[in-house]
Protein backbone atom coordinates (compact mmCIF):
# COMPACT_ATOMS: atom_id res chain seq x y z
CA UNK A 1 0.00 0.00 0.00
CA UNK A 2 1.13 3.13 -0.99
CA UNK A 3 0.29 6.72 1.13
CA UNK A 4 0.41 10.22 0.47
CA UNK A 5 -1.16 12.58 2.51
CA UNK A 6 -4.70 12.64 1.59
CA UNK A 7 -4.24 9.72 -1.11
CA UNK A 8 -4.21 6.19 -0.40
CA UNK A 9 -3.41 3.25 -2.77
CA UNK A 10 -3.60 -0.19 -2.43
CA UNK A 11 -2.94 -2.59 -5.12
CA UNK A 12 -4.22 -6.20 -5.09
CA UNK A 13 -2.94 -8.20 -8.00
CA UNK A 14 -3.88 -6.61 -10.95
CA UNK A 15 -6.55 -3.77 -9.17
CA UNK A 16 -5.12 -0.88 -7.53
CA UNK A 17 -7.83 1.15 -5.52
CA UNK A 18 -7.13 4.66 -4.56
CA UNK A 19 -9.16 6.35 -1.71
CA UNK A 20 -8.45 10.36 -1.26
CA UNK A 21 -9.89 12.07 1.42
CA UNK A 22 -8.85 15.90 2.35
CA UNK A 23 -10.04 15.10 5.89
CA UNK A 24 -13.14 17.64 5.57
CA UNK A 25 -13.80 20.66 4.07
CA UNK A 26 -16.38 18.67 1.89
CA UNK A 27 -13.54 16.55 0.21
CA UNK A 28 -13.23 19.95 -2.10
CA UNK A 29 -10.22 19.63 -4.55
CA UNK A 30 -7.03 21.84 -3.02
CA UNK A 31 -3.86 22.42 -4.93
CA UNK A 32 -2.29 19.90 -2.78
CA UNK A 33 -4.75 17.29 -3.51
CA UNK A 34 -4.78 18.06 -6.98
CA UNK A 35 -1.31 17.56 -7.11
CA UNK A 36 -0.72 14.18 -5.42
CA UNK A 37 -4.07 12.96 -7.66
CA UNK A 38 -1.77 14.05 -10.80
CA UNK A 39 1.10 12.11 -9.61
CA UNK A 40 -1.50 8.96 -8.12
CA UNK A 41 -2.30 8.84 -11.92
CA UNK A 42 1.56 9.19 -13.30
CA UNK A 43 3.01 6.26 -10.84
CA UNK A 44 0.00 3.60 -11.59
CA UNK A 45 0.30 4.71 -15.67
CA UNK A 46 4.08 2.91 -15.24
CA UNK A 47 2.81 -0.11 -13.24
CA UNK A 48 2.68 -2.95 -15.45
CA UNK A 49 1.22 -5.03 -13.41
CA UNK A 50 -1.96 -3.06 -12.99
CA UNK A 51 -4.95 -3.76 -15.42
CA UNK A 52 -7.73 -1.67 -13.43
CA UNK A 53 -7.77 1.31 -11.16
CA UNK A 54 -10.81 1.90 -8.82
CA UNK A 55 -11.00 5.79 -7.55
CA UNK A 56 -13.15 7.18 -4.80
CA UNK A 57 -14.23 9.75 -2.56
CA UNK A 58 -14.56 9.27 1.47
CA UNK A 59 -17.35 7.47 2.56
CA UNK A 60 -19.90 9.82 2.07
CA UNK A 61 -18.71 12.36 -0.88
CA UNK A 62 -16.80 11.77 -3.89
CA UNK A 63 -15.96 15.27 -3.89
CA UNK A 64 -17.26 18.87 -3.67
CA UNK A 65 -15.52 20.29 -6.44
CA UNK A 66 -12.83 23.51 -5.98
CA UNK A 67 -11.86 24.87 -3.12
CA UNK A 68 -12.00 28.02 -4.44
CA UNK A 69 -10.51 29.37 -1.10
CA UNK A 70 -6.94 27.78 -1.69
CA UNK A 71 -5.26 31.26 -3.56
CA UNK A 72 -2.32 28.37 -5.08
CA UNK A 73 -4.98 27.48 -7.55
CA UNK A 74 -5.34 31.36 -8.57
CA UNK A 75 -2.13 32.91 -7.60
CA UNK A 76 -3.87 36.17 -7.39
CA UNK A 77 -0.43 38.06 -6.73
CA UNK A 78 1.45 36.44 -10.08
CA UNK A 79 1.74 37.49 -13.67
CA UNK A 80 -0.30 35.89 -16.23
CA UNK A 81 2.11 33.31 -17.43
CA UNK A 82 2.38 31.99 -13.47
CA UNK A 83 -1.19 32.24 -12.72
CA UNK A 84 -2.02 30.20 -16.34
CA UNK A 85 0.25 27.59 -14.44
CA UNK A 86 -1.57 27.07 -11.09
CA UNK A 87 -4.95 27.18 -12.85
CA UNK A 88 -4.14 24.36 -14.96
CA UNK A 89 -3.28 22.83 -11.88
CA UNK A 90 -6.14 20.77 -12.14
CA UNK A 91 -6.32 20.03 -16.59
CA UNK A 92 -2.79 18.49 -15.53
CA UNK A 93 -4.78 15.98 -13.00
CA UNK A 94 -7.48 14.80 -14.75
CA UNK A 95 -5.29 14.71 -17.85
CA UNK A 96 -3.43 12.47 -16.41
CA UNK A 97 -6.42 10.42 -15.37
CA UNK A 98 -8.18 10.55 -18.42
CA UNK A 99 -4.94 8.74 -20.25
CA UNK A 100 -4.05 6.63 -17.95
CA UNK A 101 -3.82 2.81 -20.08
CA UNK A 102 -5.54 0.85 -17.23
CA UNK A 103 -9.43 1.27 -17.32
CA UNK A 104 -10.53 3.23 -14.49
CA UNK A 105 -13.82 2.89 -12.76
CA UNK A 106 -14.98 5.59 -10.92
CA UNK A 107 -17.06 4.93 -7.05
CA UNK A 108 -19.07 7.63 -6.25
CA UNK A 109 -21.11 8.15 -3.06
CA UNK A 110 -22.87 11.33 -2.55
CA UNK A 111 -22.08 14.59 -4.34
CA UNK A 112 -19.56 14.70 -7.26
CA UNK A 113 -19.54 18.23 -8.34
CA UNK A 114 -17.31 20.94 -10.46
CA UNK A 115 -14.02 19.78 -10.49
CA UNK A 116 -14.81 16.49 -8.54
CA UNK A 117 -17.98 15.74 -11.51
CA UNK A 118 -14.87 16.45 -13.88
CA UNK A 119 -12.45 13.73 -12.31
CA UNK A 120 -15.40 11.28 -12.53
CA UNK A 121 -16.02 11.99 -16.16
CA UNK A 122 -12.15 11.35 -16.42
CA UNK A 123 -13.25 7.62 -15.53
CA UNK A 124 -14.34 4.91 -18.01
CA UNK A 125 -17.09 3.62 -16.11
CA UNK A 126 -18.77 5.11 -12.84
CA UNK A 127 -20.53 3.08 -10.17
CA UNK A 128 -23.03 6.19 -8.56
CA UNK A 129 -24.95 4.99 -5.41
CA UNK A 130 -28.70 5.55 -5.08
CA UNK A 131 -27.46 8.96 -2.94
CA UNK A 132 -25.20 9.97 -5.44
CA UNK A 133 -25.41 13.26 -7.74
CA UNK A 134 -23.59 15.32 -10.31
CA UNK A 135 -23.48 18.92 -10.35
CA UNK A 136 -21.65 21.64 -12.81
CA UNK A 137 -21.79 24.91 -11.42
CA UNK A 138 -19.07 26.50 -12.86
CA UNK A 139 -21.56 28.88 -15.12
CA UNK A 140 -23.24 30.18 -12.50
CA UNK A 141 -19.69 30.54 -10.44
CA UNK A 142 -18.70 33.17 -13.96
CA UNK A 143 -16.44 30.82 -14.88
CA UNK A 144 -16.47 27.88 -17.94
CA UNK A 145 -15.84 23.93 -17.63
CA UNK A 146 -12.24 23.35 -18.08
CA UNK A 147 -9.93 20.50 -16.84
CA UNK A 148 -11.07 18.59 -20.52
CA UNK A 149 -14.77 18.46 -18.60
CA UNK A 150 -16.49 20.30 -21.66
CA UNK A 151 -15.50 17.57 -24.10
CA UNK A 152 -16.46 14.72 -21.67
CA UNK A 153 -19.73 16.32 -20.64
CA UNK A 154 -20.68 16.47 -24.57
CA UNK A 155 -19.88 13.63 -26.10
CA UNK A 156 -21.58 11.89 -23.47
CA UNK A 157 -24.73 13.66 -23.05
CA UNK A 158 -25.01 15.35 -26.54
CA UNK A 159 -24.61 19.44 -26.83
CA UNK A 160 -27.76 19.99 -26.28
CA UNK A 161 -28.10 18.90 -22.68
CA UNK A 162 -24.57 19.49 -21.84
CA UNK A 163 -25.62 23.36 -22.72
CA UNK A 164 -28.63 22.46 -20.47
CA UNK A 165 -26.86 20.98 -17.39
CA UNK A 166 -24.33 23.77 -17.41
CA UNK A 167 -26.56 26.94 -18.05
CA UNK A 168 -29.27 25.72 -15.61
CA UNK A 169 -26.81 24.38 -13.36
CA UNK A 170 -28.56 21.61 -12.68
CA UNK A 171 -28.32 18.59 -10.25
CA UNK A 172 -28.02 14.92 -12.13
CA UNK A 173 -29.67 12.54 -9.57
CA UNK A 174 -28.20 8.50 -9.89
CA UNK A 175 -31.46 7.78 -11.71
CA UNK A 176 -30.34 10.38 -14.59
CA UNK A 177 -27.29 9.57 -14.39
CA UNK A 178 -27.61 6.18 -15.36
CA UNK A 179 -30.29 7.41 -18.16
CA UNK A 180 -28.09 9.86 -19.63
CA UNK A 181 -24.73 7.75 -19.55
CA UNK A 182 -23.38 9.81 -17.10
CA UNK A 183 -22.89 6.54 -14.57
CA UNK A 184 -22.71 2.84 -15.72
CA UNK A 185 -24.33 1.33 -12.23
CA UNK A 186 -26.44 2.26 -9.64
CA UNK A 187 -26.34 0.41 -6.72
CA UNK A 188 -27.40 1.22 -2.68
CA UNK A 189 -26.20 3.79 -0.69
CA UNK A 190 -22.68 2.81 0.89
CA UNK A 191 -22.14 0.30 -2.15
CA UNK A 192 -20.39 1.50 -4.80
CA UNK A 193 -16.46 1.44 -3.87
CA UNK A 194 -17.56 -2.77 -2.90
CA UNK A 195 -19.67 -2.83 -6.50
CA UNK A 196 -17.00 -0.97 -8.37
CA UNK A 197 -13.78 -3.31 -6.75
CA UNK A 198 -15.99 -6.61 -7.78
CA UNK A 199 -16.71 -4.99 -11.52
CA UNK A 200 -12.77 -4.24 -11.53
CA UNK A 201 -12.12 -7.93 -10.80
CA UNK A 202 -13.99 -9.32 -13.63
CA UNK A 203 -12.67 -7.01 -16.25
CA UNK A 204 -9.19 -8.12 -14.51
CA UNK A 205 -9.76 -11.74 -15.65
CA UNK A 206 -9.23 -10.53 -19.32
CA UNK A 207 -6.03 -10.07 -20.33
CA UNK A 208 -4.21 -7.40 -19.48
CA UNK A 209 -2.25 -6.25 -23.10
CA UNK A 210 -5.79 -6.15 -24.59
CA UNK A 211 -7.56 -4.82 -22.06
CA UNK A 212 -5.39 -1.34 -22.63
CA UNK A 213 -5.14 -1.80 -26.29
CA UNK A 214 -9.12 -1.72 -26.63
CA UNK A 215 -9.26 1.62 -24.46
CA UNK A 216 -6.74 2.79 -26.04
CA UNK A 217 -8.06 2.04 -29.74
CA UNK A 218 -11.12 3.52 -28.78
CA UNK A 219 -10.00 6.83 -26.79
CA UNK A 220 -8.10 7.68 -29.91
CA UNK A 221 -10.76 7.91 -31.92
CA UNK A 222 -13.78 9.37 -29.60
CA UNK A 223 -11.66 11.29 -26.93
CA UNK A 224 -10.48 14.02 -29.11
CA UNK A 225 -10.53 16.67 -27.01
CA UNK A 226 -11.47 19.79 -29.28
CA UNK A 227 -11.18 22.00 -26.75
CA UNK A 228 -8.33 20.94 -24.87
CA UNK A 229 -5.76 23.74 -26.94
CA UNK A 230 -8.05 26.49 -25.48
CA UNK A 231 -10.16 25.98 -22.59
CA UNK A 232 -6.84 26.93 -19.72
CA UNK A 233 -6.91 30.08 -21.27
CA UNK A 234 -10.79 30.39 -21.00
CA UNK A 235 -10.19 29.69 -17.62
CA UNK A 236 -8.12 32.18 -17.14
CA UNK A 237 -9.44 34.91 -18.77
CA UNK A 238 -12.99 34.19 -17.07
CA UNK A 239 -11.08 34.53 -13.88
CA UNK A 240 -9.78 37.65 -14.57
CA UNK A 241 -13.10 39.13 -15.85
CA UNK A 242 -14.55 38.17 -12.48
CA UNK A 243 -11.89 39.88 -10.62
CA UNK A 244 -12.28 43.25 -12.81
CA UNK A 245 -10.27 42.67 -15.97
CA UNK A 246 -7.11 42.64 -13.99
CA UNK A 247 -3.77 41.63 -16.49
CA UNK A 248 -0.08 41.75 -15.62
Amino acid sequence: MTEMTGVEVEIQGAIAAVRFDRGGKANALDYALIDRLEATAIELSRNPDVSVVVITGTPGIFAAGVDLKDERLWNPEGGDVARHLSMNAGARMSNAWRRLPQIVIAALEGPAIGGGAILALCADFRVISEEGYLRFPEVRLGMTLGWGGLPLLTERVGAGRAKRILCCDETIDADEALALGLADRKVPAGTAFDAAQSWAASIAESPAMSLRMTKSAIDAHARRNWAEGAEGDQFLLARLLAEGGRTG
